[in-house]
């Protein structure tokens, strides 16, 4: 093949290749490259053959997501590391919170005392992830 489309790299001492061919080390003193074409028709969907194509996606739309969780209200009791509580929810269940990223993100401080709304996941319902935390009612002047 043509050095032209090659990149030169003298200090890495070896040639870069389009994205669309494979590099392969030969068993001489030197790296030689092996062009080997991608064969892109058995990847990629062209809509001009008609051949039906499987795109995975890498998370399930939302409203599946929101299904399968359960959010309950309750009340911070223990404070542990790490951004983990015991809330006591209001039909008196014990549970292990965490704090959503969000949360997290937003530097939400999370006291004993504190009441939050927990999601609470059908697999596990042991543990939820606190996601908000509602403002407490005293008067913020005293």
């Amino acid at each position: 093949m043509s050095s032209t489309n090659l990149l030169q790299f003298p200090l890495l001492q070896f040639q870069c290749r389009p994205p669309s061919t494979f590099l392969f080390p030969a068993i001489k003193s030197h790296l030689s490259v092996v062009s080997i074409p991608f064969p892109s028709s058995q990847f990629l969907h062209n809509p001009s053959h008609g051949s039906a194509s499987f795109v995975p996606m890498a998370k399930s739309p939302k409203s599946e997501s929101s299904e399968q969780k359960f959010s309950h209200e309750g009340s911070v009791i223990e404070s542990l590391p790490n951004g983990m509580f015991r809330v006591q929810l209001d039909n008196e269940d014990l549970i292990l919170g965490y704090i959503s990223g969000k949360i997290r993100k937003n530097f939400v401080r999370i006291l004993p005392g504190d009441r939050v709304r927990v999601e609470v996941s059908r697999y596990d319902s042991t543990k939820g992830r606190i996601v908000y935390r509602h403002r407490s009612t005293k008067d913020p002047s005293s």
